[in-house]
Order: C-alpha cells, then sequence, then structure tokens
C-alpha cells in the first residue's frame, strides 16, 4: 500500500527541516568559504527562518493546496536569501510546487515527480548540467533512489534512501571541478573539495529522513 501524506505532514516536516538546517548552517558556510564567498549559511538560515514565517503565518490562504503551500514556500526562501543558491532553490520549491497542484495529499511517487521537475527547471533556471558541480549532482542521485523506494518503502526509508544518494553525489563532487558561477573562477583548485549546494541538498534530506 502506497505511502500518504498530508499537507500539514508535509508543513510540519518543513518545519523541522528548517530548525535542522539553520543549526548546522556553520558547517555550510565553511565548505562555501572554501570555493565561494562563504555565504552559504547565511542562506540557509534566513531562507529558512523565512519557510518557518511563511508556516507559522496566520493570513495564509485558507485552504491551499499542497502545490500553492510549496509555491509560497518556495517564494518566501528566495525573497529573504537573495543569492544564487536562495535564487535557485527557491525556485526548486516553486516549480517542485507547481506539480503538486490541487492535491492534498501526496504519495512518494508524486513527491518524486516533484523532485524531477524541480531539478528539470534547475537545470533550466541555472543552465547547469549534470557534472558541473553543483547541487545537480546530488538532487540527481536522490531521485533516483526516490524513484526505486517509492512504491512500497515507509517515508522514513524513502528519505534515507534519498540522503544516503545525495551524499555519495556530494563526496563525488570532490573528483570535478567547478564549471557554474563563482566556483568555476578557481579553475583546477576546485577540484577535491565538495560542492557546498550538493552537500546542502543531502543536510536537507538527511534532516527530513530524521524528522518524518
Amino acid at each position: 500500500m502506497a505511502t500518504i501524506l498530508n499537507k500539514d505532514q508535509i508543513a510540519a516536516l518543513l518545519g523541522s527541516v528548517a530548525d535542522l538546517m539553520i543549526a548546522q548552517k556553520d558547517e555550510l558556510a565553511t565548505l562555501d568559504a572554501d570555493l565561494g564567498d562563504g555565504d552559504l549559511g547565511r542562506t540557509i538560515e534566513r531562507g529558512f527562518l523565512a519557510i518557518k514565517t511563511a508556516l507559522a503565518d496566520p493570513n495564509a490562504p485558507g485552504g491551499e493546496d499542497m502545490g500553492r503551500m510549496l509555491f509560497r514556500l518556495g517564494k518566501a526562501f528566495s525573497n529573504d536569501a537573495a543569492s544564487s543558491f536562495g535564487a535557485l532553490f527557491g525556485t526548486a520549491l516553486m516549480k517542485g510546487g507547481m506539480a503538486l497542484k490541487d492535491k492534498q495529499d501526496v504519495t512518494l511517487s508524486d513527491l518524486a515527480d516533484a523532485t524531477d521537475t524541480a531539478l528539470k527547471a534547475l537545470m533550466e533556471r541555472g543552465k547547469a548540467k549534470l557534472g558541473d558541480k553543483t547541487m545537480l549532482d546530488a538532487i540527481a542521485p536522490a531521485l533516483d533512489a526516490m524513484r526505486a523506494a517509492a512504491a512500497d518503502a515507509p517515508a522514513r526509508d524513502f528519505f534515507r534512501a534519498a540522503a544516503n544518494a545525495a551524499q555519495q553525489g556530494a563526496v563525488a563532487t570532490q573528483t570535478m571541478q567547478s564549471q557554474i558561477g563563482r566556483a568555476s573562477w578557481q579553475g583546477e583548485r576546485s577540484a577535491g573539495k565538495m560542492d557546498p549546494g550538493a552537500r546542502a541538498i543531502a543536510m536537507m534530506l538527511d534532516a527530513a529522513a530524521k524528522s518524518v
């Protein structure tokens, strides 16, 4: 029997993920300082604080569906975390949310479909491809793991499989040379370092697995 999650459960899960990500912001700041300008920790803090505020907003539209909720949260993240990662992750939430339009409940397969939509939107907006040493290199293997687990795994195992695959993808970015953004300025010197955006995705999915 397929696992079903309702909007309130997804909202609670996102709130828990926000708390855990804010608590771990310093790790991402350190990783980002090695490859970029070191602002990813602040981006994560501001973006997830915005999500927590949006989740608690008493003026949120009554009866909004899953898709509209995620679109609203993505917009809040991108507005409050003005950076390339903030814009891209906000886009992922908004576009992924559009795949869940009109749904009050979702299956794990629905979540995998939304992740697929988000991945394609990121590739289009960021003009990046797999192997360019970006968050895509964590999202793509996580999506494969989601697809494999969606049919019969409980939600905790679904997110754990995705988190493990994303972390493997993040580790694999150490062998890559950055092709996109500020990190690309380092050229060959970017090899040997983990992409902070990929690590952030792995951390989010790990937080989800711990919180579901």
